[in-house]
């Protein structure tokens, strides 16, 4: 690609062949392309007449100095889908833990027949096809398909596979919606959590009750809470430090990430009274075990603990004590209610965000827009209080 070059010797003559008992007419000229061995790509012009060749030959000149010259390949999408990802997980690039689920991704992706395809030859329709089928995902799955999809066209369009990426046109191709409505944030009422924390109080069967009241107090993931080392715990400065989370191995296994689960996942939060009396209390209990891993939190053979182990605990206890829908809950409700209620009493979106680990206010204010909506008669109702007390307000 790029500007025209000057032809070398010979470059672009056009001679007879002979082809299987035929006499063609033949040319070969150098494009701005390289193959796999850094060589520059030959390509070769045939017709049945001189004329013939000489106006291909410079129907690709036209194309390469316009840069719109597009090579012949057979590479089909999933070829260069499963490329990248494996590329991306060498490289380090991908976690473990995101490879496999990019892996599970494209999966997804080849269950429809546009995987399978050469990726010249797929069409306006066969995307749409395509878009309209996986109507059928969460959107969250949806966007995950949507990336690997985009990354695919935008490599096709550097190697010069294809001319364009039709998802560069984000009126026709911008991200399709789902046909599941999105599953609403759900989280305890005051009642129910005053129920869950005196079955806490009550049981001592559940031995991953300290990081229960972790993630209610706290806000934080499961995962960040199970990967917290002890001294990520700082009672002299009164912090908690949240610098990774637990993830999966290739194995299926759990183990302890290198990261949170995202970007602002790496945060601080303030220890209170509250949470600085739940952390102690633990240190002095026999839930509290030194491990060589150096972890707050740990399984009776001192490796880490799974979120599945604790999220099955957490099922079990609300089933056993009649709690909100029992074991149809999920342990990241915690997470939802110590949100909820931090909303109820009147904290800033952009407070909270910075709290709960968000990229930004919008994604806070987004997964707790009902909430926010719920409580924003409530802080109008006090504001005009405010006004009509300090004889702010006009009576007619």
């Amino acid at each position: 690609m790029g500007t025209a070059k000057k032809r070398g010797n010979g470059e672009g003559t056009i001679f007879k062949r002979e082809i299987k008992g035929k006499i063609v007419w033949v040319t070969e000229y150098t494009i701005e392309m390289y193959d796999k061995n850094g060589k520059r790509k030959r390509k070769t012009i045939y017709g049945k007449t001189r004329q013939e060749v000489k106006n291909k030959l410079e129907k690709v000149i036209t194309e390469l100095n316009t840069d719109t010259y597009v090579d012949k390949s057979k590479v089909k999408f999933k070829d260069i889908a499963e490329e990248f990802i494996e590329t991306g997980y060498k490289l380090n690039k991908l976690k473990p833990s995101s490879y496999r689920r990019k892996l599970l991704t494209l999966k997804e992706i080849s269950t429809h027949y546009i995987a399978d395809m050469e990726l010249q030859k797929i069409t306006e329709n066969d995307l749409k096809d395509f878009f309209i089928y996986i109507t059928k995902y969460s959107n969250s799955v949806i966007a995950k398909i949507y990336g690997i999809v985009n990354q695919t066209f935008k490599i096709a369009v550097r190697r010069n596979i294809i001319r364009f990426n039709f998802l560069d046109d984000q009126i026709e191709f911008s991200i399709p919606y789902s046909n599941i409505k999105d599953k609403k944030i759900s989280a305890f009422t005051i009642e129910e959590q005053q129920q869950f924390i005196q079955a806490i109080k009550e049981d001592t069967r559940y031995r991953y009750k300290y990081q229960f009241l972790l993630s209610l107090f706290t806000g934080m993931r499961m995962g960040e809470i199970n990967a917290l080392d002890i001294d990520d715990i700082d009672f002299t400065n009164k912090i908690i430090h949240i610098r990774r989370t637990i993830t999966r191995g290739l194995d299926e296994r759990a183990m302890i990430g290198s990261y949170t689960k995202t970007k602002n996942g790496t945060r601080d939060i303030i220890m209170d009274n509250h949470i600085e009396h739940i952390l102690k209390e633990y240190l002095s209990s026999t839930y509290y075990q030194k491990n060589d891993l150096h972890l707050l939190f740990c399984n009776s053979k001192k490796q880490c603990i799974s979120t599945d182990a604790t999220n099955m605990m957490f099922k079990y206890l609300c089933e056993q004590y009649n709690i909100g829908k029992g074991y149809e809950l999920h342990q990241h409700m915690l997470r939802h209610t110590f949100a909820t209620r931090c909303i109820e009493a009147g904290m800033p979106a952009s407070v909270l965000a910075k709290i709960m680990g968000h990229a930004n206010v919008s994604t806070t204010l987004n997964v707790y827009c009902e909430v926010f909506d719920k409580f924003k008669k409530t802080h109008i109702d006090l504001s005009y209080n405010y006004l009509k007390e300090n004889g702010l307000t006009v009576d007619f």
